[in-house]
Formats: C-alpha cells, sequence, structure tokens
C-alpha cells in the first residue's frame, strides 16, 4: 500500500466496533490513600515478607542464637550481686568477693565481644534482606509496561525502594527477632524472680493488666499519630519533588519565596505531627518507667517486710530490685512493637502490591526470537485504547516495506505517538495484527523485538557519564571509534570536540549542561551505533532550531538508509522526503502519499497543516527582519 504512492480515501467508518474484544478494566495497583493503613497483622504479607528469608535460615539461627545468650549473659550480674552481698559481704568471705569480682570481669569483657559479634551479624543479617528485597523490586520494575508509569509517580516508586523495604527490614529483621527475643528473655527473667522468691513476684505480676491496658488505651492514638506523619512527610516529599523538578518554572516566574512559603507550611505541619507522635510515645514510654517505679516501691514495701522476717535476703533483695528493670525493658519492647508491626504491614502492602502486578505485556509461553529480519511492517485493521470505551487508534491499516521511511502527521491526540509505541510493542492491541516480516509482534519475545529497534524521543534523556558514555548506551560493547564515527555522521562531533574534555565531558544529570539540540544530536548517534532494522523518530527534531535542523537534514539521510524507518513529525519540511506520508485525524488515516501527491490536493488535511506551518515560519521570518 505505502509503495503504491496514491492518495487514499478515508477508511470506513461505519465498520462495526462490535467485532473488538473491548479492554478490560484494571484496578490501579498503586494509588495510594495515606489515610489508609490497612490491617494491623496481615499473616499473608507476613508469609510472603518471610520467604525473602529462607536463603538466610542459618544466619537467622546464628542472629537469634547470639541476642538469646547475650541476653542470658545480661542477666547474670544482679545474681552474681546477690552472690556477693549472701555469701560474701553478709559472710565475711573474702575468697567469694574475690571469686565474684573475677566472674563479673569475664562476664562483662565476654558481654563486650559478644555484643560487637551480635552486632556486626545483626546488621549484616538485615542488609541482606534488605539488599535482596530492593533488587528483586527493581528487578520487577524493570519488566513494567509503559502504562504502569504512566499511572504511578516516580516519588512514590521511589519511596517504596526506600522507606518501605526499611519497614519491611524492621520487621523481619529487628522486630521478629527482638520479639522472640524479648518474650524469651521476660519469661526467663520471670522464672528466675519466681524461683528467688514467688510470692513477691506475684504482686509484681499484678502490674501486667495495666501495662495491657495503657497499651490498649494509647493504641488509637498511636495509629492516627502514625498515619497523620506518614501523610505530612509524603505531602513535605511532594513539595520537594515538584520544586526541584520544575526548578526552571519556578525561577522563570520568580516563584522561589512563595514555594520557600509553601515549603515551610507544610514542613511545620510535619513538625508538629512527629511532635504528637513523640508525645504519644513518650507517654506510653513514662507510663511504663512510671509503673517499673511502682514494682520498685513494691519491692521495696513487700521485699523490706520480707526480710525483717528473714523470709529474703538483701542479697535476693538487690538482685530482685535488677531483675525489674530487666523484666520491663522487654514488656516495654512488645507493646511498643505494635508500632513496628503497623508501620511493616503498611510498607508491606504498598511494596507487594507492586510485587504481585504482572506485566501488561507479556511473552507468550510459545514466544519466539525475532532474530533477523528484513524489515516489513504491517498494521492489519488495528484498533486499540487505553481505556475502555476511548479509541485512540480506530481500524488503521498500512504496509511498509522494508527500507522505505514512512512518516505520520496529524493534530494533538491524533494517535501518531500511539502507532508507534504500538509497534514496540510498548502496549498490546484490543484487535487486528502487527507483523514484521509476517511475524506477529505478540508471538515473539519483546526483548528480540526491541533489540531490532532503535527510537529517538522528543525529549533525549541522557544518563549520568560522559557524552561516550551515553552513545555507547545504544550498543554496549561499541568501540570509541566507532562512536566517533557514529557523532560524525549526526553532525555531533563538531560540539563535542569543542568542549574541554571531549567525549569524556561529564553530562550532568539530565544533560543540564547541553543546549536541546545538543543532546538530541547524541540521541542521533545512540541511535545510529545501534544499527537497528526499523528505526523510529518520534518528534525527534521539533525540539532542535533551524540551523541545527539543517545540520542534521543529511545525516538523517544516512540514517534512514537500509532501515525501515517511522517519523512521527511536527515539522512537515522534515518529512518532505519519506516515500508515504500518513495524516491521522481521531485515531484513523484520512490521506496518505507523498509529499508532492498531499500538497495536490486542494482541500486535503496535509495541506492545511502545511500552510499553516509554512505561513507562521514566514512571519516570523519577517519578524526578525
Amino acid at each position: 500500500m505505502t509503495d503504491e504512492k496514491k492518495i487514499s480515501k478515508p477508511q470506513d467508518e461505519t465498520k462495526p466496533q462490535e467485532q473488538y474484544e473491548k479492554p478490560k478494566t484494571k484496578k490501579d495497583l498503586f494509588i495510594e490513600d495515606d489515610n489508609q493503613l490497612g490491617k494491623v497483622f496481615d499473616a499473608d504479607l507476613t508469609k510472603k515478607a518471610f520467604k525473602f528469608c529462607l536463603p538466610y535460615k542459618m544466619e537467622f539461627v546464628v542472629a537469634l542464637f547470639l541476642s538469646l545468650l547475650l541476653s542470658a549473659i545480661n542477666l547474670l550480674p544482679p545474681y552474681i550481686t546477690k552472690i556477693a552481698i549472701d555469701d560474701g559481704i553478709s559472710a565475711k568471705n573474702i575468697s567469694v568477693l574475690n571469686t565474684v569480682c573475677i566472674i563479673f570481669l569475664v562476664t562483662f569483657v565476654f558481654r563486650w565481644i559478644l555484643q560487637y559479634w551480635q552486632s556486626v551479624n545483626f546488621n549484616s543479617l538485615a542488609q541482606k534482606v534488605t539488599n535482596d528485597i530492593r533488587l528483586r523490586l527493581f528487578a520487577h520494575i524493570q519488566t513494567m509496561s509503559l502504562s504502569f508509569f504512566n499511572k504511578y509517580e516516580v516519588g512514590r516508586l521511589i519511596s517504596r525502594m526506600m522507606s518501605d523495604v526499611d519497614a519491611i527490614n524492621g520487621l523481619i529483621v529487628n522486630g521478629a527477632l527482638t520479639l522472640v527475643v524479648d518474650i524469651l528473655t521476660a519469661t526467663l527473667v520471670f522464672f528466675i524472680m519466681w524461683e528467688m522468691n514467688p510470692y513477691l513476684t506475684l504482686w509484681l505480676m499484678t502490674l501486667i493488666p495495666l501495662i495491657v491496658t495503657a497499651t490498649a488505651l494509647l493504641r488509637k492514638a498511636a495509629r492516627n499519630s502514625f498515619r497523620d506523619v506518614r501523610r505530612k512527610w509524603a505531602a513535605a516529599t511532594a513539595v520537594i519533588s515538584e520544586n526541584v523538578t520544575g526548578v526552571k518554572v519556578v525561577k522563570s516566574f520568580a516563584r522561589e519565596k512563595s514555594n520557600l512559603l509553601n515549603y515551610k507550611r507544610t514542613n511545620r505541619e510535619l513538625r508538629r505531627s512527629i511532635m504528637h507522635s513523640v508525645v504519644v510515645s513518650s507517654i506510653f514510654g513514662s507510663t511504663v518507667e512510671f509503673l517499673t517505679v511502682i514494682g520498685i516501691a513494691i519491692v521495696f514495701i513487700v521485699g523490706g517486710g520480707q526480710i525483717q522476717k528473714d523470709v529474703l535476703t538483701l542479697g535476693a533483695f538487690v538482685a530482685f530490685l535488677g531483675y525489674i528493670d530487666k523484666f520491663f525493658i522487654p514488656i516495654r519492647g512488645m507493646s511498643q512493637f505494635y508500632t513496628t508491626l503497623q508501620g511493616a504491614m503498611a510498607g508491606a502492602e504498598r511494596i507487594f502490591s507492586i510485587l504481585d502486578t504482572k506485566p501488561d505485556i507479556e511473552d507468550s509461553p510459545n514466544a519466539k526470537e525475532l532474530g533477523k529480519i528484513e524489515g516489513v511492517v504491517e498494521y492489519k485493521n488495528v484498533i486499540f485504547g487505553y481505556d475502555e470505551g476511548q479509541l485512540i487508534i480506530n481500524d488503521v491499516s498500512f504496509k511498509v516495506e522494508a527500507g522505505k521511511t514512512v512518516a505520520f502527521v496529524g493534530s494533538t491526540g491524533a494517535g501518531k505517538t500511539t502507532i508507534i509505541n504500538l509497534l514496540a510493542r510498548q502496549f498490546d492491541i484490543n484487535s487486528g495484527a502487527i507483523t514484521i516480516d509476517g511475524k506477529d509482534i505478540r508471538n515473539v519475545t519483546t526483548k528480540s523485538l526491541r533489540e531490532n529497534m532503535g527510537v529517538v524521543l522528543q525529549d533525549s534523556f541522557l544518563f549520568p557519564g560522559t557524552i561516550m558514555d551515553n552513545i555507547r548506551y545504544g550498543r554496549l560493547n561499541a568501540t570509541d571509534e566507532e562512536i566517533k564515527e557514529a557523532a560524525k555522521t549526526v553532525g555531533a562531533d563538531e560540539f563535542i570536540m569543542a568542549m574541554s574534555k571531549g567525549y569524556n565531558t561529564e553530562v550532568r544529570e539530565g544533560g543540564s549542561r547541553l543546549s536541546t539540540g545538543q543532546k538530541q544530536l547524541i540521541s542521533f548517534a545512540r541511535a545510529l551505533i545501534a544499527d537497528p532494522r526499523i528505526l523510529v523518530l518520534d518528534e525527534a527534531t521539533s525540539s532542535v532550531d533551524t540551523q541545527t535542523e539543517k545540520l542534521i537534514q543529511y545525516a538523517l539521510t544516512q540514517l534512514f538508509k537500509n532501515r525501515t524507518s517511522f517519523v512521527v513529525a511536527h515539522r512537515l519540511s522534515t518529512i518532505a522526503e519519506a516515500d508515504c506520508i500518513y495524516v491521522l485525524e481521531h485515531g484513523r488515516i484520512i490521506e496518505h502519499g507523498n509529499h508532492q501527491e498531499l500538497m495536490s490536493l486542494s482541500d486535503g488535511k496535509y495541506r492545511e497543516l502545511y500552510q499553516i506551518q509554512f505561513e507562521k515560519l514566514e512571519n516570523a521570518g519577517k519578524i526578525e527582519e
């Protein structure tokens, strides 16, 4: 169809729409309501989280053993003090005191060594688990389709990679292990105290219901406080992200002061929210401390009476005082575990909402490698819409022979970019077929498909690194000479060599030190070095000035040689030599032919667009004069 170079009539608009299957609606998996925290405990999420621990089972066992051993050693000093007082000081036995001093010294040296070992082991395990979760999350995000990134904010994705992963790590490593150690420590202390004095121990147990009640009363306040901090934190992060991302607009309109005031308000609200959470946490901590003091008072009152009756020794009395704090510290930790669990569940829910999301575009089970291709591309009655009932491409058919160049023009929203996105299988069509050399692109692997394509976008993205690194991104095994030759072909060599370090010049984030035209030329070189059989230019020259445009016209001619090329054009002057130009309107092809044929249509859409653009250029020239 393309090679016939004849003007087509508008395609039939009466074709019934029932023949294609409407796209299924999909749940928004990442739309987060900061007011919703989800369940305090979710068994399924916990199972999924702990699967990341399976490769490190032995490390977990060692970490648990070291923690328990350290806790057990920490319980020795009060009991050793009891022996020193009862069997040493009271009995005036210097030999016992000397032995106790040696035991104290050995115990603290051993505890210092064990504490160092436990700390290193604990943090090493935490980092391994955190690293695995982040790698898994990053790898999964890399597989997602464009629709995923169209829906979900970059800032939130980064937040998942960092803060939410840390929250899960807090549950898996610090939370779970610490909880187990706290439970076992509290149990062991209880039995030690029970063995020393059951009556006094029962008196202390009367404080447990008070701690449980305090925890229950403060739980709702802690939950609301946690939710509010997370919401205010997200708002503050959003303000920073918007200000940094849109810094050029901010400076262009001199909005620095108003933005600062806005951030001050947001930051002030965040500070108030954090302080409220600190108050809630402090009330809880102070309550437990107060109950600890009550416990000490009970020991003094009840224990003091037992000493007078010779039921309790002075050494046991002092040891009991020491064990009170060692009993309430793990109790306090178990109560505070609620907050850790709540944050971890919220983080786990958001992370696994991503990990459980399957890409829209997946290779079929029988997908094969595309292999080396000639580059014959055909669209057969293609229908596509991003959302149900809203078609972007409506029954489009055309064929492009290998090595030919075709262009797509039309007003904004006509479907030009969507057509080439479908070719790269960034989205799957609703019905019809797109074939390359007769092979349906849905039956080949996406990797082999995209390896045969080179894409240059309107907004050229450059990675941090050197100019040479950015060009080499098109083909990682390209030599320095090949890179320089590609740059010369597209006319980039001159401005690159004019820089202080030439091809080794560092490109800042987003290529901020380069002009728009220079970034585009580097993108052309990157596409050329990849040597694709199918080349796609999506508004690739719209941001290039007239002088630069003339510079790359010859380069584009070289770039198009022996390649099937698709060009989405804003500047119609850049596509005058295309083999065929397709004019799109509302997702349909309304005209097609070469430049001369389309210009010959007195009432044609292409002629109208071309004349409007030409008049603008002509008026701009008069103004300059």
